[in-house]
């Protein structure tokens, strides 16, 4: 496994990026093949298990790095592990409540704070 201590905080940042941006895409994924035609069937079906503990394995790594992580990434975070296709979770800047719906044509998710000027974002 990568240490981070031995890398300069430009590359932690940059390492950090990778492997969140890896983790999205293969949420997104694992999204697209679960609203497809032929979702039912088992190889759709193991294709996505294998995509959400590809997932579920890259934010194990991100570990102990979550107080450097952004607002938005921290509510991402937090998304990932709700069910269903809407919901609310803790706001991560004021810890008011914060919608979120994850749009069913592209996994695309939308978040905004009930509190007026804090977080809000369209993926």
């Amino acid at each position: 496994m990568t240490d981070l201590t031995d890398m300069t905080p430009r590359e932690r940042a940059a390492f950090r990026a990778g492997i969140e941006t890896m983790r999205q895409i293969a949420l997104l994924s694992a999204v697209n093949l679960e609203v497809r035609d032929d979702a039912r069937e088992l190889r759709q079906q193991a294709a996505v298990a294998a995509l959400q503990g590809l997932a579920e394995g890259a934010k194990e790594l991100m570990l102990g790095t979550q107080s450097e992580a952004s607002p938005v990434q921290r509510a991402f975070a937090l998304i990932a592990d709700e069910p269903g296709e809407s919901g609310e979770i803790p706001c991560p800047t004021c810890a008011s409540r914060l919608h979120w719906a994850r749009d069913a044509s592209n996994g695309h998710v939308h978040g905004q704070c009930e509190t007026d000027g804090c977080l809000r974002w369209m993926q």
